[in-house]
């Protein structure tokens, strides 16, 4: 006669608890191969940037894409890698007004990053988005979908103004007070960059975490620390493309890097001795 005898509750009550702790083991391991899975095709954007950035230098007898979108102002770049969002992948901002708030969308954006001086040389929109940000599923005007700036001294936004328009020389240029009032020249050409295998040039920024709907300029430091900080993309680390072509991941070390970078914190409150900070001052200034 075959018995009919269920499962007891103690006995239930033992598979749910292994089941439990199953899920507590194998939902972070996931987390964990997902963080890797996006952090690995990340490097890989950071990369294919970084290389598209060397072959335009390459092109232009050294001289550097315009490493910010600022189109007017003090500080507007001409040859931008990039444009605001437009209504045209064939404007240009200085002709034709980008698109306003009311008229951001995925492809206002893209035609932004189709219309940059550096796409021929990457010919792929999604280069410019780490898959670990997801700031772009958000209801526009706040769906920002670049997730990399070019640094503010890489022919970028960081000085004061120009002598006398967008294609003219810059002739006043930042001090950092926490530097000993050095000056922080923007480099133009390749050869204006010291040792390019440790000098920064694309690094994720989350400007949505800091309220804008657009990633305007670029990534800026020393005003009078922080002005920027990395993203968090990938929990205590980032992806960075270098000046020689090269990128890496890079691990944060301090605290306080990450409490930024969650939003946790809007300052740093012992950023002169943050190490993590230290190492980004000195692959951000590119003659030194």
């Amino acid at each position: 006669m075959v018995s009919k005898r269920g499962f007891t509750l103690i006995e239930l009550l033992v598979v749910i608890a292994i089941i439990a702790l199953l899920m507590a083991i194998i939902v972070p391991a996931l987390k964990n191969a997902k963080e890797l899975a996006s952090g690995s095709v990340c490097l890989g954007n950071q990369k294919n940037l970084a290389l598209a950035w060397t072959n335009y230098s390459g092109d232009y007898d050294s001289y550097l894409v315009g490493g910010s979108n600022y189109y007017s102002g003090t500080r507007a770049t001409p040859y931008r890698w990039v444009e605001y969002p437009l209504m045209s992948d064939k404007h240009n901002p200085e002709q034709t007004a980008p698109a306003t708030e009311a008229q951001y969308s995925l492809e206002t954006r893209k035609n932004g990053i189709r219309a940059g001086r550096l796409f021929p040389y990457t010919e792929d929109e999604e280069l410019y988005h780490c898959p670990g940000d997801k700031n772009y599923t958000k209801p526009e005007p706040a769906a920002v979908y670049r997730s990399y700036a070019i640094t503010g001294l890489m022919n970028g936004e960081d000085f004061i103004s120009r002598s006398g328009g967008i294609r003219t020389p810059i002739n006043q240029y930042r001090t950092a007070s926490v530097l000993g009032n050095k000056t922080l020249y923007v480099a133009v050409k390749m050869s204006d960059i010291v040792s390019p295998g440790n000098k920064h040039v694309f690094i994720e920024e989350d400007v949505s975490a800091k309220g804008q709907n657009v990633n305007a300029g670029g990534f800026v430091l020393l005003n009078p620390w922080w002005w920027d900080w990395p993203a968090y993309y990938h929990n205590d680390s980032s992806t960075i493309g270098f000046a020689d072509g090269h990128a890496e991941r890079h691990r944060w070390q301090n605290i306080n890097t990450l409490k930024l970078m969650r939003g946790e914190i809007t300052s740093d409150p012992d950023a002169a001795n943050n190490q993590d900070l230290k190492w980004l001052i000195s692959g951000y200034l590119p003659m030194r």
